[in-house]
């Protein structure tokens, strides 16, 4: 995510160059803190000949302080602090001479390129949508640039005048909603980064991986694009990245026979993609990934879902749910269950959802007694559904078990 006028802690990157390092550190809100330096991080100003780039790897801020850049094709606004988070990585590219002020935190970092991260092919894919429109399925394996893609996509062609909507069905990486959830948005402007979007329809998976429930995953993504269709010239889904055994291929060849794209994008390093493509009855482009793209680890997979559940469930209150008002349910089922408490059920990752079973909010189950939950969680409206899923979260919203109530 990419957010104005903050900081928030962020991530690493085992290969780019590293930067200047102060000995500041990031507070549990977020912002920079000085560690016994005084005066606090100091900017510092790097140049930037028109064509070039810098990419920066969080924890960075930076600010446009003179000529122009954009990020993914969004022009970038100037004099505005911006926070590049943890496990994010984003390219400025110098659309003409340009200065950026840029404060680097703890193992974060900034590599100079003299070209445009973007792939050719993307820039002519966005051609085509521009004239096309319609829907766009895009498909890959994992940290191929999926949602890099998107957001580009969704910046050219809003800023060519299109109504554009987004679908991330991306579970186990949401950038709109979060973990587990796969929501909508609608894109008015330009963005820098998925995680600007507002959700504005939500739907509780319950599992960071597709394969436990793909068929109510397929089900929830067509109701979603269905939901975007009426009001969107274009609408890009851009989904997972489970492609490469025949459970996946599956799953994906299902999903896009249901979400009836115009035109399918596939996004590789290698051939890996080639197996879906060669199977989808529609329209395909086999795209590169940006030779840039960054490959995390398990671990940093792991914490980025961790600040996708902070971002949603920090401030939560503790709501009592009694079961005579709501359906409880896991995630995997679609009928009312009685649970007992017995203390399997503390700790656990919940979705609390509406009569349409859209999602209001997830939260963290604290307590399970006979007929009643509790729950912490930040929405405060009533759910007619609870469901509970597969992730068990510490107190601090750190994963810590999967897969355990079955």
């Amino acid at each position: 995510m990419v957010q104005k006028d903050s900081a928030t802690d962020m991530s690493r990157s085992a290969w780019t160059s590293k930067a200047s390092r102060s000995d500041n550190t990031l507070n549990e809100s977020g912002s920079f803190r000085n560690a016994g330096l005084d005066p606090p991080v100091r900017p510092i100003t790097h140049r930037i000949g028109q064509g070039h780039t810098i990419l920066l790897t969080g924890p960075v801020q930076f600010k446009l302080s003179e000529g122009r850049a954009e990020c993914f094709g969004a022009p970038i606004t100037p004099d505005t602090w911006i926070t590049v988070e943890e496990l994010r990585q984003e390219p400025i590219l110098a659309t003409e001479p340009a200065a950026l002020e840029v404060k680097i935190g703890p193992d974060g970092s900034w590599k100079e390129l003299v070209e445009s991260t973007i792939p050719t092919g993307w820039t002519e894919a966005a051609h085509i949508l521009q004239r096309q429109q319609g829907v766009a399925v895009i498909v890959g394996e994992a940290d191929s640039g999926k949602s890099s893609l998107c957001t580009f996509l969704a910046n050219m062609c809003v800023q060519n005048g299109l109504k554009v909507g987004v679908v991330d069905a991306d579970v186990g990486q949401a950038d709109i909603g979060p973990p587990t959830t796969i929501s909508s948005s609608r894109v008015s402007e330009p963005i820098l980064t998925l995680q600007d979007l507002r959700q504005e329809t939500s739907f509780f998976i319950g599992d960071t991986s597709p394969s436990s429930v793909p068929d109510k995953l397929t089900r929830l993504i067509v109701r979603l694009k269905e939901n975007l269709v009426g009001y969107s010239e274009l609408v890009l889904v851009n989904t997972d990245g489970w492609v490469g055994d025949s459970a996946a291929l599956r799953f994906k060849d299902e999903l896009i026979h249901e979400t009836r794209p115009d035109l399918v994008l596939g996004l590789s390093r290698g051939s890996e993609i080639d197996p879906l493509l060669g199977m989808v009855s529609c329209a395909s482009i086999r795209l590169p990934s940006s030779i840039y793209a960054r490959t995390r680890s398990k671990e940093e997979r792991k914490g980025a879902r961790e600040t996708g559940y902070r971002r949603f469930l920090l401030g939560s209150k503790t709501m009592k749910i009694s079961q005579e008002n709501t359906t409880l349910r896991m995630f995997d089922r679609s009928e009312q269950q009685i649970l007992r408490w017995d203390g399997k059920l503390k700790g656990f990752f919940s979705g609390l959802l509406d009569d349409h079973q859209e999602l209001l909010g997830i939260g963290r189950i604290r307590e399970m007694n006979d007929g009643y939950a509790l729950v912490e969680t930040r929405t405060t409206e009533r759910p007619r559904f609870l469901e509970i899923g597969n992730i068990l979260l510490s107190s601090k919203y750190e994963e810590i078990g999967y897969g355990m109530l079955h």
